[in-house]
């Protein structure tokens, strides 16, 4: 995470704790009850037809991914999670893609469990909760193996039908290493939460893809505006279903950004 990102976060954490301290989360309450009360439908519309690229249009449902978000202070959706600002309301989009299937699905990935070290790049800051969406996902799809991996082992545990992993996204025999440890394969869906750069993001891809099971999902999250080009030059001639996501919310780094891949091959 840059200087200026890390300066930002702990300033959001000041104001928060300000907040709660002398007005008991009064501004933050006012601030919440006016996202609601703004909500709008979902609807997903083309942006671009080169891209592939859609938008879903910010809201706030009360389903029942979202209030798992919001019981366990997870930044996928909701009005509750780490940050003085909103999140991401991926979990709208989530639940509209999966909520037919969940129950049938057996092993999820996510890599990326929420460290809380500031010190370490892609962080959740100082507010962050280790663990949240992997408690979410075993909620939501409550016939499923949940596994996790993190650069952070300080954050590592496990406990029934959750275990998780090291792993360094930059090292591609670290990504190899996790998954001989894992030893398991026909996912139905794996998510990258991690480190958020591209180099990152296809060392990950490239060495987890063939773990996915035919129909499953690969979502990378928080994609950067200014890697979208990059991304798409580099699945643009893959034969699976690849689309590009944008999830409109009050997040001001312009990385609400989801890359969803069907494996059909």
């Amino acid at each position: 995470m840059q200087k200026n990102q890390i300066l930002n976060s702990k300033l959001k954490n000041q104001i928060k704790n300000f907040d709660k301290k002398y007005f008991f989360s009064l501004f933050l309450k006012s601030y919440n009850f006016l996202r609601k009360f703004n909500k709008r439908k979902f609807k997903i519309k083309p942006v671009s037809k080169k891209y592939g690229f859609y938008i879903s249009d910010y809201l706030i449902t009360n389903n029942l991914l979202t209030e798992l978000c919001e019981k366990y202070n997870s930044d996928k959706g909701g009005n509750k999670n780490p940050f003085f600002e909103a999140g991401n309301n991926y979990s709208d989009y989530y639940f509209k893609l999966f909520k037919e299937n969940r129950l049938s699905y057996s092993k999820i990935f996510e890599c990326g469990i929420g460290t809380n070290n500031i010190n370490l790049e892609s962080n959740m800051t100082s507010e962050g909760k280790p663990g949240a969406s992997l408690k979410v996902w075993k909620d939501f799809f409550s016939n499923a193996k949940i596994y996790g991996a993190d650069i952070d082992k300080k954050i590592l545990f496990s406990e029934k039908r959750i275990h998780t992993y090291h792993v360094d996204q930059f090292d591609r025999g670290s990504i190899q290493e996790m998954w001989r440890q894992i030893n398991d394969y026909d996912f139905d869906l794996i998510i990258d939460d991690g480190a958020h750069t591209f180099q990152a993001n296809i060392n990950l891809y490239e060495n987890s893809f063939s773990k996915l099971k035919i129909n499953g999902f690969y979502i990378i999250e928080d994609v950067r505006l200014s890697e979208l080009k990059t991304f798409y030059k580099y699945f643009e001639k893959n034969q699976n279903l690849v689309e590009f996501i944008s999830v409109n919310s009050n997040s001001t780094d312009g990385s609400s950004n989801l890359i969803v891949i069907n494996k059909i091959f």
